[in-house]
């Protein structure tokens, strides 16, 4: 069995600074007692490098980085990439139909019935 590369991709490293900052701003006590594990244990993971240079928590965000996976707060939601895709061509579209600045404001003047020009127009 080879040893993992002591050089984590640049998705590792950033999953690793994620979940660092992440367990940096929360009471690590409480984190330790949700995992059924002392303190010391939690700090020992994030801390002791093992024989291939890297901690227990680099080793497990490396290998959901090989496996594909990713982590994410809870409260973010997925969006397939056809529907982004489909929402960035919407919105490109739309902004490239206004030329002035106008444009983009004259449609909620004209639904209150107000017929006035805006100004922000360019003198020339």
């Amino acid at each position: 069995m080879s040893k993992v590369s002591n050089e984590l991709s640049a998705r590792a490293r950033n999953e690793v600074a994620r979940v660092l900052q992440a367990l940096a701003s929360s009471n690590q006590s409480q984190v330790a007692e949700q995992l059924g594990i002392d303190p010391s244990t939690l700090s020992r993971m994030k801390n002791d490098k093992k024989s291939n240079g890297l901690t227990d928590l680099e080793n497990c965000l490396v290998l959901l980085d090989v496996l594909g996976f990713k982590t994410v707060l809870k409260k973010y939601r997925m969006i397939s990439e056809e529907k982004l895709n489909a929402l960035f061509v919407m919105s490109k579209a739309w902004m490239e139909s206004k030329q002035t600045i106008d444009d983009l404001f004259q449609d909620d003047i004209e639904v209150f019935g107000i017929d006035i020009e805006l100004g922000y127009k360019e003198k020339a």
